[in-house]
Order: C-alpha cells, then sequence, then structure tokens
C-alpha cells in the first residue's frame, strides 16, 4: 500500500471508528451466519457481511468532504472495504482480550451511560410534548427588547477599482465612479450600471445586502450608507482603500419588534433550553424521591 494509499485509508478507518453508530448481529456471527444476513450485502469476510443498508448508513455519518469521495462506484467500494477493515480490526482486538482491560471497559461502561442519559431525557422530552402557545407567547412578552431589530439599510454598490493605487489610476477610477452615479441619477438600471463595475457584488448586480450600523467595515462607506433615506437615491462618490464606489439605497428597514408571528421559530428556539431544564429537574426530583437517597459525604470546613 503506498504511502498516499495508507493516508486515505487510516483517515477513513478512523472516521468510521468515531461514528456512533452500532454493529449489526450478523457482523458479529458465524460464518454461517454471514449467509443469512438479509439484505443486499456489498461485502463478505469469516464471521460476517457488510450490507447495502449498513454502507448507506456509515456513509452518512462521514463528514461532508469525506464523503464525497466516496459516491463513485469505484469509491463505495474502497469504502465496503474500509467497513470490512473496521470489522476486523474490533474482532483482533476481542481476540486479544484488549475488550477485558480495566481502563477500556471503564470508558465503555461511560460512553454507554452517557449514550443512555441522552436517550432517557430525549423520551422524557417527547413526553413533555413542545412548548404551548401561552408558554411562547409569555416568553415573547418577556423578552421583547431582545429581539428589537436595529435600523437597517440594503444597499447596492458600484465599485471602481483603483488598481495598483498610482495618482493616475486612482484619477481614473474616480471619474469612472463618477461616470457610474450620474448614470444611475439617470434612472439606468443597476444592473447595467453595475455590468461595468468591479468588486465581489458584481456577481449579485451590485447587491451588497443588509446591513445595521458598525456592520459595514469602512467608516466611510458606513457614513455615505445612512445618509441615504429613500429607496432608489444614489450616495456621492465615496473613496475606499479599493478604489471609489457609488452606493444606491434599495431598502432602509427601521428599529422594529418583530411581531410574534414572524419570529416564533426563534421563540422556540429560545424557549428550548428552560424547557430541557425543566424535564431534567423533574425526573431527578423524581427519581431521586422513589430512590430515597441520602448523601453521607460531610463537608469540610
Amino acid at each position: 500500500m503506498s504511502y498516499i494509499g495508507y493516508s486515505r485509508w487510516l483517515v477513513v478507518t478512523l472516521a468510521l471508528m468515531g461514528c456512533e453508530g452500532r454493529q449489526s448481529e450478523g457482523a458479529r456471527g458465524s460464518v454461517a451466519d454471514a449467509g443469512a444476513v438479509s439484505g443486499d450485502v456489498v461485502a463478505r469476510y469469516k464471521g460476517g457481511a457488510i450490507t447495502r443498508e449498513e454502507l448507506v448508513r456509515e456513509s452518512r455519518r462521514l463528514p461532508p468532504a469525506l464523503r464525497e469521495q466516496f459516491e463513485s462506484p469505484v469509491g463505495q467500494e474502497e469504502f465496503a472495504r474500509s467497513l470490512v477493515d473496521k470489522r476486523l480490526l474490533v474482532e483482533e482486538a476481542r481476540r486479544r482480550g484488549l475488550a477485558q482491560q480495566q481502563d477500556l471497559a471503564r470508558q465503555v461502561r461511560e460512553l454507554e451511560e452517557r449514550l443512555l442519559v441522552q436517550a432517557l431525557l430525549a423520551e422524557e422530552e417527547r413526553g413533555a410534548g413542545p412548548a404551548t402557545e401561552p408558554e411562547l407567547r409569555a416568553w415573547y412578552d418577556a423578552h421583547r427588547s431582545e429581539l428589537r431589530q436595529p435600523e437597517r439599510v440594503h444597499l447596492a454598490r458600484v465599485l471602481a477599482s483603483a488598481g495598483g493605487g498610482t495618482a493616475a489610476e486612482r484619477s481614473r477610477a474616480r471619474a469612472r465612479a463618477e461616470e457610474f452615479a450620474r448614470r444611475l441619477r439617470a434612472g439606468e438600471p443597476l444592473a447595467r450600471v453595475q455590468s461595468a463595475g468591479d468588486g465581489p457584488e458584481r456577481a449579485r448586480a451590485g447587491d451588497m445586502g443588509l446591513f445595521a450600523r458598525g456592520e459595514l467595515k469602512d467608516a466611510r462607506l458606513e457614513e455615505a450608507a445612512f445618509a441615504l433615506r429613500t429607496s432608489g437615491q444614489v450616495s456621492a462618490v465615496v473613496e475606499t482603500a479599493e478604489g471609489f464606489a457609488v452606493l444606491q439605497l434599495l431598502e432602509r428597514r427601521v428599529e422594529r419588534i418583530p411581531p410574534f408571528e414572524e419570529v416564533r421559530a426563534e421563540v422556540e428556539g429560545r424557549v428550548a433550553p428552560s424547557r430541557q431544564r425543566r424535564v431534567f429537574d423533574a425526573l431527578r426530583t423524581r427519581l431521586r424521591g422513589a430512590a430515597d437517597v441520602h448523601v453521607e459525604v460531610s463537608a469540610r470546613p
């Protein structure tokens, strides 16, 4: 195996080891069991088999960048071999008795306990049901100020780049920007004017997006942007580190507190942690009461 091949194998195998999926029963069965594995078998080995279902499930647990490498038939074959390798490594570790090592067994128990507690809490939360309408509205009424949206401007920009930044280049860039401003004020469509401009927003027909105060990196652009009052208004030419820019106001949004219906999903997300805490506290109290807990450790002075 080449160094590149080994490195790729190691990355994939370690990624698989990090997945929290459990082995199928067929994976740890006998040779006879291997022939009885249900589903579309994509790989066999002495002692088990890998099914198509397992291949798909395990691939979904990989990081997206790594998953894309195994979408082709050749990649899927390589991934199936990696799944077999993982099983063989686990079985060899068991054969050597490593599963009985005290420290390793403790870590396995701790992982199992953690997963069981997570499953228990998830079940309790499902049983408690979603937050009620009155509960959500009560949170909204008590936290309206936290949902306040600042004044924002929706901007378009046409940039004339100054290139290397020499005096002559900056003079030419300013003249271009002045021409852009003239064309925009004359009512020429923004997309047509922007097609002659520079800057990354050219791919978006000049649209820079929404900005609140403090979000524009260039203070000169921000001052020009918030001086614009009406939709369609065009700024004076603004000198920037990149060159010379002209801004056009697409929309101005005043400071506001959005209505409950508009931010309902956000409210649900903000309420969720406190609900989860209440569910946990109620479960803990119930279990402690049933277990008649007595703590006998004395607090040291």
